[in-house]
């Protein structure tokens, strides 16, 4: 699948130690979340928490295509260009891992949405389905999700993606307090494929952590 103009996420999540997590989250709040959504080609971003699942802290941006993260203003500010603040505080968190993906086209639909405004979500599962070789795969895992959720009221969105081609994430936005227990129940195995990673989350909002 192409990256150039297909529009894309970034889904980085981490936890610091216990001792840091107030720091974690100025430097997140006051440094590093502005400076990302502040560059081009970022098209929409938020914060959430893990209640079911690890690590706690993820972040998720919506990208114009993938190119995004080869940008001259993308590398500017990442890695050895990272602020002293990055440099530090990185390497002190845990479970970190970052999720580069292009968005999955619905079949007969060329529309591509961004996520659902965080003020309406109660609750976000990220999910993941390991591809087979051939990432068609995906349309049908998409499919089956799509499926088994399709009769409930609370459903406010649901995307695909495809990381390179080894994995299938689907990321579903519901407006009330679902549990990951009954939705695992209800998504299965989807197309008969084995879920990898199961991670449900609440928006971030600072005065609540």
């Amino acid at each position: 699948m192409s990256a150039t103009g297909t529009p894309a996420l970034l889904m980085v999540s981490m936890e610091p130690p216990a001792s840091l997590e107030d720091e974690f989250n100025d430097w997140y709040d006051t440094e590093h979340f502005p400076q990302r959504i502040a560059l081009p080609g970022i098209v929409s971003a938020s914060r959430w928490v893990c209640v079911d699942g690890w690590p706690r802290w993820m972040a998720f941006y919506d990208l114009a295509s993938l190119d995004v993260l080869q940008s001259d203003a993308y590398l500017s500010v990442s890695g050895a260009s990272s602020t002293p603040w990055s440099r530090r505080l990185l390497p002190r968190t845990v479970g970190r891992s970052r999720v580069a993906a292009v968005a999955l086209a619905e079949q007969g639909d060329t529309r591509y949405d961004t996520q659902h405004d965080p003020r309406g979500v109660c609750r976000l599962l990220a999910m993941s389905v390991p591809l087979p070789d051939d990432t068609a795969a995906a349309e049908g895992i998409a499919g089956a999700v799509r499926e088994s959720l399709a009769a409930r009221e609370d459903l406010l969105q649901l995307r695909a993606f495809v990381e390179g081609t080894s994995t299938c994430w689907l990321l579903a936005a519901f407006d009330a307090p679902v549990t990951a227990a009954a939705l695992a129940a209800q998504i299965g195995r989807p197309a008969g494929y084995s879920i990898r990673s199961f991670n449900l989350y609440v928006p971030y909002q600072r005065s609540s952590y």
